[in-house]
């Protein structure tokens, strides 16, 4: 904690936002920061700012009250966008701001929404914005321990890092029908495929998820692949490979996903938003990390976590467009059979009797007995 994060608690606080403008993932790892205010101050109300496009995600926090808008890249740009954001701060009459995302746009959209408690991390333009600000600890890799440092000026610590997310009520309606549309009994045991990222470097090879999703209709699981609007044509390289269709909710609204990724026996994905969300809604999850470091994270006993054995990552903190040493082995090196080892460490997957041997066996039974001569 710089000097300038008093020692001293300060009052708890009656309304607060939390404001974090970045990724899906990263709204998902501001949960255990509302859990924690939540446990320490039931009656407060808490407020999260995130991009238009993540409003969904955010509303699936339990704890959430008010979600506001932030769109930063359109109608938000420039400087009289964040100044019709700070307006909403303003408005809200917010006594505390907690921002764990850290960039020189939300310092000052901080300092112009006037709330007067206002906490975030040092360096850069943090000594404009915020009037508290919070060292990293170098000691620390985990991210969401980092975050839930942010508390301590307003004696808000927690020890909880889990993240939290439950599938909005009206999710449940697009399940149903697409169960229905289907034709899927209520007890099939659907796998979520996150086939895609916002950073192409994070994405596992297309052939393998095709591999992977012929592995899984063998043993009598469904494959549902999932992604963003941008990753349909992945889905379409899937099928290709497969020669099949899959069940999909590419391209869906994300708390449509979120529902059906709530009903999912297992998921497999890359670092992304929504692999993160089925960790957050306690599905068994395998997460594949390419070019970004998985001890930033804090995992529960229901993830497994595969990296390959590839000297140069990991490159980035986010991922990027291109590997920068030009063959992607950190991705590609992760094999399908090395994910469904990690899926049968979480799972009771049965291997079935080969198709040759069911056939003999079935013209067998159709036999008299042998003669015995």
């Amino acid at each position: 904690m710089t000097q300038a994060a008093s020692t001293v608690e300060l009052q708890a606080p009656r309304r607060m936002v939390i404001v974090q403008t970045a990724f899906v993932g990263d709204v998902v790892f501001s949960s255990p920061l509302v859990h924690a205010v939540k446990q320490a101050q039931p009656d407060c109300h808490v407020a999260m700012m995130v991009q238009p496009d993540k409003a969904e995600v955010a509303a699936c926090i339990p704890g959430v009250d008010e979600v506001l808008p932030f769109d930063k890249r359109h109608r938000d740009s420039g400087p009289l966008g964040l100044l019709r954001a700070a307006k909403r701060l303003r408005q809200g009459r917010f006594d505390l701001l907690i921002s764990p995302h850290r960039s020189a746009r939300t310092a000052l959209l901080a300092r112009l929404s006037g709330i007067p408690t206002r906490i975030g991390y040092a360096g850069g333009m943090s000594a404009l914005g915020f009037t508290h600000r919070i060292e990293l600890r170098a000691n620390e890799p985990c991210r969401i321990r980092q975050d839930l440092y942010l508390l301590e000026p307003v004696g808000m610590l927690s020890e909880s890092y889990r993240l939290r997310l439950k599938a909005p009520a009206e999710g449940r309606a697009y399940r149903d029908a697409f169960f229905n549309s289907n034709a899927l009994s209520e007890d099939a045991r659907l796998v979520g495929l996150c086939i895609g990222s916002v950073w192409p470097t994070k994405r596992w090879p297309a052939v393998y998820f095709a591999s992977l999703a012929e592995f899984l209709r063998a043993r009598n699981y469904t494959p549902v692949l999932m992604g963003g609007p941008k990753e349909r044509s992945i889905a379409r390289e899937i099928e290709g490979v497969l020669g099949q269709t899959l069940l999909s909710c590419v391209g869906n609204r994300l708390s449509e996903t979120a529902a059906l990724l709530e009903h999912c026996d297992m998921v497999v994905g890359g670092d992304s938003g929504l692999t993160h969300m089925a960790r957050a809604l306690g599905v068994p999850t395998v997460i594949i990390f390419g070019p970004t470091d998985p001890k930033v994270h804090c995992f529960s006993e229901h993830t497994q976590v595969l990296i390959a054995n590839v000297r140069c990552r990991p490159c980035s903190h986010h991922g990027q467009n291109r590997c920068p040493e030009r063959h992607h082995d950190c991705m590609r090196l992760v094999s399908p059979e090395q994910v469904i080892a990690a899926l049968r460490r979480i799972a009771d997957i049965q291997t079935p009797v080969p198709a040759r041997i069911e056939e003999r066996q079935e013209s067998l039974l159709g036999q008299a007995p042998a003669t015995v001569v």
